[in-house]
């Protein structure tokens, strides 16, 4: 309620609503427009996000009330923007260094975030090699198992998984059969000496070193080959194992020493055939066709002949490495 009094022949104008008094018309209707006078009188809420300026006038924000001040008449004109400029530079300072915190704990959270997402990717590649090299181990386990059972599996590792010839040869193989014991129990019968004298040298040779080799366990044999295309061979003699000489000639001198064999066998086959002494008979024929055979050749000749048995006996002793 507004009232009008006059002392001394001056009226005064009250707001009672905001105890406000003054005896000049211009002030009391500059208060009837201020932001007090407006929220006490017609029951405005305050809004938590809005600011008043003096004049009335509502913002949102410091800045934009900082920027109004600097414009506003009523302030200008009232004197006190001057002093307020310093209120609202301080208020703004305190906005920026909260801002700035507030990035700074952001950025904070952004690395450790990056720093944890690393980590867990090097625990998974940690974690991965761990089973990599567990079924690698699995692998080999399961590889000599059979070996020893005498029977072939598929090897169903990845390309990473390269084949251990050392575990192969001195573990899988520490039982194998020493080469010289290998030529000790080659026993030459008649039947071995007629095939070199039906099918020639070459395909009697391998057919009969490789009867004698396939007789064994894969694990007790005393020779591998571990390249086809070079035909690498590896060789056990006096319990180690060792890689055989560019020319193989350790396995040429085994083959030299069962090609004797075949010949002192000889005899005894003609023993069996008397009929091979007569001329007319074809069993003649026959015999000395079967020793030319076991004989094979000389020189340039014998080296091409044991060269086509190496390359024979090398596919069927390869080293299966899947």
């Amino acid at each position: 309620m507004t009232t009008f009094l006059r002392q001394n022949k001056s009226p005064k104008y009250i707001c009672e609503e905001c105890n406000f008094k003054s005896s000049k018309k211009s002030d009391y209707t500059r208060h009837l427009s201020t932001a007090k006078h407006l929220m006490t009188t017609k029951g405005l809420q305050k809004n938590a996000n809005a600011i008043w300026c003096e004049c009335g006038k509502v913002y949102s924000c410091r800045q934009n009330l900082y920027r109004h001040r600097a414009k506003c008449a009523f302030l200008r004109e009232k004197g006190a923007f001057s002093k307020d400029s310093d209120d609202d530079s301080e208020y703004d300072n305190k906005d920026m260094n909260t801002e700035t915190i507030l990035n700074v704990i952001k950025q904070n959270q952004e690395f450790k975030d990056m720093l944890f997402e690393q980590s867990k990717q090097l625990h998974e590649t940690h974690e991965q090699l761990v089973r990599s090299n567990e079924q690698n181990i699995s692998m080999q386990l399961k590889l000599l198992d059979a070996f020893k059972d005498g029977k072939t599996i598929v090897n169903t590792t990845n390309n990473n998984q390269k084949f251990n010839l050392n575990f192969f040869l001195n573990t899988t193989c520490k039982d194998a059969m020493n080469m010289s014991e290998f030529i000790e129990n080659i026993h030459i019968d008649c039947k071995d000496i007629e095939n070199i004298g039906k099918n020639g040298y070459i395909s009697g040779m391998t057919d009969m070193i490789l009867s004698r080799i396939r007789d064994l366990d894969v694990t007790k044999r005393p020779l591998h080959c571990t390249d086809l295309k070079r035909e690498t061979m590896y060789i056990k003699d006096n319990d180690e194992w060792s890689k055989d000489t560019p020319d193989n000639s350790k396995l040429r001198n085994m083959i030299t020493i069962v090609a004797k064999q075949n010949y002192s066998a000889l005899p005894i086959w003609r023993e069996n055939h008397p009929e091979c002494k007569d001329t007319s008979n074809p069993q003649y024929g026959f015999c000395v066709d079967m020793m030319r055979n076991i004989l094979g050749d000389v020189g340039e000749n014998q080296i091409r002949m044991d060269n086509k048995v190496i390359k024979n006996l090398s596919r069927h002793i390869l080293v299966d490495k899947t």
